[in-house]
């Protein structure tokens, strides 16, 4: 059976920032302080036809830098996630 959540619970969000890389199964998950800063920053290296061969991502969650090189971006996204806390 589910339990109930009672209002002395708090409901937190956060965004995440997740990669796609060529050649990977799963995506490359980052939390950051500024995820919507680093998505454009992203989405800007991949539109770009004179892109960067390689950029670096620091983060705060359990992953803490990433080295991609741009080739191998297939895409990225944002994702809110919520979590319970008591």
């Amino acid at each position: 059976m589910s339990q109930q959540f009672t209002s002395s619970q708090n409901i937190n969000k956060k965004v995440a920032f997740i990669l796609f890389v060529k050649g990977s199964i799963a995506p490359v998950v980052l939390y950051l302080d500024d995820p919507n800063k680093v998505y454009e920053n992203v989405q800007n290296i991949i539109n770009s036809p004179n892109a960067p061969k390689i950029f670096e991502i620091e983060a705060n969650g359990p992953i803490k830098k990433v080295t991609v090189i741009t080739a191998d971006v297939t895409g990225c996204a944002l994702q809110e996630e919520i979590h319970f806390s008591k």
